[in-house]
């Protein structure tokens, strides 16, 4: 695979700096190759799989939750709460209308971007991965989407978009609980969450996952919230010792 680096303009999560990728392009790749890539710190955009070389900068830290070790949050047990009445629809990512409609006014609010259907598609439809989508619905009201790619020991969150009416409900966060979830039932270790730049305060709620491991230096470092109080913590099946009263919540995943 034959590796080009490009100038992608202006920096999407700080207000100074260039964005600075070295990228390649492909229609095939194996699942291993690429969890591998993102154990090295690379992503993907549909078929561009890039890695970050912006100059004089290292504000973009790749970042995973360990799964098994994942506890709640009181905030984050409140937003369960809060979404009791969600259900969650998983399907593959193939076009659909009410996905780009949502997405597109996502975009405009959020981002003041208006992507065409191609762009939707050559961004999270078009993939070379097993990679899903997973559905958020109240009723019959679609309110969040998220696209994630399915690996071998990890699933990769690559991308939520939801109704700005519905912003109250924390779907960002919503979001990657159901993965963890999705996770533990498909016994994989890890969940990806992309790069968290603590300078941009969209990015910010990523870090309230814990435990998790942030990429530094080429190296996985585990990183806790000091003084955080550990609410659940995932029993280890084999060691009745370690099972606590206060169980997860059983979250409404439905496999399609």
């Amino acid at each position: 695979m034959k590796i080009h680096q490009i100038s992608n303009g202006p920096c999407p999560y700080l207000p100074s700096g260039q964005w600075i990728t070295n990228v390649f392009y492909t229609l095939h790749i194996t699942e291993h190759r690429y969890e591998n890539l993102l154990e090295n710190g690379w992503r993907r955009s549909g078929c561009c799989f890039y890695h970050n070389v912006c100059p004089n900068c290292t504000s973009c830290i790749p970042l995973r939750v360990d799964v098994n070790r994942f506890c709640l949050n009181r905030s984050q047990k409140r937003t369960l709460k809060h979404n009791c009445d969600i259900t969650v629809e998983r399907t593959p990512a193939v076009f659909d209308e009410r996905d780009y409609v949502l997405y597109k006014h996502y975009c405009l609010s959020r981002h003041s971007q208006n992507p065409t259907e191609d762009e939707y598609t050559n961004f999270l439809v078009q993939s070379p991965l097993t990679t899903e989508i997973m559905r958020y619905w109240i009723d019959a009201d679609l309110i969040a989407i998220a696209w994630i790619d399915i690996l071998p020991k990890s699933v990769s969150s690559v991308y939520c978009a939801y109704n700005p009416e519905h912003a109250q409900r924390s779907p960002g966060t919503l979001s990657i609980l159901y993965q963890l979830e999705l996770c533990r039932e498909l016994h994989k270790p890890w969940l990806y969450l992309g790069f968290y730049v603590h300078a941009s305060p969209r990015m910010r709620y990523k870090k309230n996952f814990h435990p998790c491991q942030e990429l530094i230096n080429q190296q996985w470092r585990d990183t806790w919230e000091p003084g955080r109080r550990m609410l659940y913590r995932s029993p280890d099946p084999a060691n009745k010792s370690l099972r606590s009263q206060a169980q997860p919540p059983k979250w409404p995943i439905l496999s399609c």
